[in-house]
């Protein structure tokens, strides 16, 4: 109460909030959670048991040349398994991964059936259980560089393993419910059909980071894996390649679905407007029924 008794004066109510702030936060933070996002997800299909496996498979018989080994090793194999007794186990010398055979599998098996298994085999035992059985064999090099053989094993094959599928997974969740929220929190601060351009602007935006990324992957081992380069080191690229073709279709079509939502919220935005075609027939009709006053 004011002095003399009288209430103090109604100021009208209290301002809203700044929505346009709200919106470049909501904006921003979307960004980052749907490159979040769009990051995890391929990693999740890199690592998924088919794409791993077969990656995985390319790579060890790049690493061990596992042709020339075969073709050095291949009657040693049969002979010792010619003595060997019912219950022995034999393997390929030199192979690194260890793929036991009994004396009968080792004496009558082909050169064919013996590659596709021991690739098989290596690897289902490397997606399970990392890269420890060829570290031995590919750091006899010693450079560590990005494409070198010590490079590719330590840093590159340990991570398609089946344990980092599953975290992947775990974190696709979650940073798609954070992405759904933060949604929700951009088209709320937003009006209208701004609502809908909006989301599909951050997630046009966010898509490009992969696309690029992926297209500069590919073209990085392009280059690494030319004429001059050594075999393991063109095998090795030629994998990368094949791996980069995830984020590049990721990419593209999460970019087409952005971008293609965004035309769709400007085009009903524009439709809707006072000045738009929605808007002039409504103000026709209206303006033809409103009776004239002289």
């Amino acid at each position: 109460m004011q002095a003399g008794g009288r209430p103090p004066a109604y100021l009208g109510p209290e301002p809203a909030p700044d929505r346009g702030t709200a919106k470049l936060a909501a904006g921003l933070l979307l960004f980052v959670s749907l490159g979040a996002l769009f990051a995890v997800l391929a990693l999740y299909q890199a690592t998924s048991a088919g794409t791993a496996q077969r990656t995985l498979r390319r790579a060890v018989a790049a690493l061990t040349e596992i042709d020339p080994l075969i073709n050095r090793n291949y009657d040693d194999l049969r002979q010792r398994a010619a003595v060997a007794a019912p219950g022995d186990s034999l393997t390929l010398r030199d192979y690194p991964v260890a793929v036991p055979l009994t004396p009968r599998q080792a004496e009558t098996i082909s050169k064919t059936d013996l590659r596709r298994l021991l690739l098989d085999r290596s690897a289902s035992e490397m997606y399970g259980r990392g890269t420890a059985a060829l570290r031995p064999a590919a750091s006899k090099g010693g450079s560590v560089g990005v494409f070198s053989v010590a490079g590719i094993t330590n840093n590159g094959l340990d991570f398609l393993r089946r344990r980092n599928h599953d975290i992947l997974r775990v974190l696709t969740m979650v940073f798609a419910a954070i992405s759904l929220a933060l949604a929700a929190g951009l088209a709320w601060s937003c009006r209208g059909f701004g609502r809908v351009a909006s989301v599909g602007l951050v997630t046009f935006a966010a898509a490009l980071p992969e696309l690029l990324g992926g297209a500069a992957l590919w073209l990085y081992a392009r280059l690494q894996g030319g004429g001059g380069a050594e075999y393991t080191q063109q095998q090795f690229a030629a994998i990368i390649r094949e791996l980069a073709w995830i984020p590049i279709r990721d990419g593209a079509a999460l970019a087409v679905l952005g971008g293609t939502v965004l035309l769709l919220g400007m085009a009903l935005a524009a439709w809707s407007d006072p000045g738009g075609p929605s808007g002039r027939r409504q103000t026709a009709r209206y303006g033809a029924a409103r009776p004239s006053i002289r």
